[in-house]
């Protein structure tokens, strides 16, 4: 039985889902006076206050773009070393000229606060112990969802005082998606479980060979790792011994799974996101030990809505987020 077009991409596009954020759009807009925030001299959160104020709310969408799947040439084009080693290699926060992004092509940004619990477990340094009040995060989904599954995942710009650049964070629920379309419906995390289907697999194998071809210390593209976070304070600080969490576990709270809990494929996640109310708790965020299981995770904190969440063109077709894997 041929299959439909969204089901096929589906089935193809899991693994690079992962490089959600640098491989990305169809048709871009220029947004005039976008600079690379990281070559400003200001505070963290006058970086975040300009691209929120400057780049991002002045180009809001008066009417929402619908949900594409990406062709077939896109997906090519994603297997390709050449593409998807920039999600690794590329500097700043926007989208070198010329590139596009293939897939997470729409979603929606927020300002958000990354608040750590007191006494929090682990003693780990950097963001992981102060925390952050200068985050920028995009929430979006890889493709148009077919009619029984979705493939979300959110990504996170903090902010770093003076001329040092922003650190980011990606995190999803898997690359072969899930049943579903609460986008809350989920835990979100670095560390992935592998692809489960033949194409998938394959396509992570493409990601891996640009790991390589980067010299990651492990090329597994469902591993993401931690270093850049806890090795930075806000204030721009190194930290000489960072200590860093293994995994991060982003698990949605009570009120966020029950915004979107009988969602369909008939519902814009867009439009639920934007009905979350500003201080609204989105995530507690937990810390796990490599091997451990997730019934030994430690509170970190939550992650905090600052804003509104909005969707903009700013936010589909120039902002960046980077890939972080060690290199050897």
């Amino acid at each position: 039985m041929q299959l439909n077009k969204s089901k096929l991409f589906m089935r193809l596009i899991g693994p690079l889902a992962i490089a959600a954020s640098a491989c990305q759009s169809a048709g871009r807009v220029a947004v005039a006076g976008a600079q690379n925030s990281v070559i400003s001299p200001r505070t963290a959160c006058q970086k975040a206050d300009s691209m929120w104020n400057d780049r991002i709310v002045p180009t809001r969408y008066a009417q929402l773009p619908p949900l594409v799947t990406p062709g077939i040439f896109d997906l090519l084009k994603l297997a390709t070393s050449r593409f998807s080693v920039k999600a690794l290699t590329a500097e700043g926060d926007e989208l070198e000229a010329g590139r596009r992004k293939l897939i997470h092509a729409f979603g929606a940004e927020a300002r958000l606060r990354l608040v750590i619990s007191p006494g929090a477990a682990g003693g780990y340094t950097g963001i992981f112990h102060s925390g952050t009040d200068c985050v920028i995060g995009r929430f979006s989904v890889a493709s148009k969802p077919t009619a029984t599954t979705s493939i979300p995942a959110l990504a996170l710009k903090i902010f770093i005082d003076g001329n040092q650049p922003s650190v980011n964070l990606l995190l999803m629920h898997s690359v072969d998606g899930q049943a579903g379309h609460n986008f809350f419906g989920q835990t979100f995390s670095n560390i992935l479980p592998p692809a489960s289907g033949f194409a998938t697999r394959f396509l992570a194998s493409g990601f891996a060979r640009s790991a390589v071809q980067f010299g990651a210390k492990d090329p597994n593209p469902g591993r993401l790792t931690l270093e850049h976070l806890a090795g930075t304070l806000p204030d721009g600080t190194r930290i000489p011994a960072p200590q860093t969490p293994y995994q991060l576990l982003f698990k949605p709270t009570a009120q966020a799974r029950a915004l979107m809990q009988d969602a369909s494929a008939r519902d814009d996640f867009r439009l639920k996101l934007a009905s979350l109310p500003v201080g609204q708790a989105v995530y507690d965020v937990y810390t796990l030990a490599e091997g451990d299981p997730d019934g030994n995770a430690s509170l970190l904190g939550q992650l905090v809505l600052a804003t509104p969440v909005v969707s903009s063109r700013y936010g589909d077709e120039k902002l960046f987020f980077r890939h972080n894997m060690a290199r050897q």
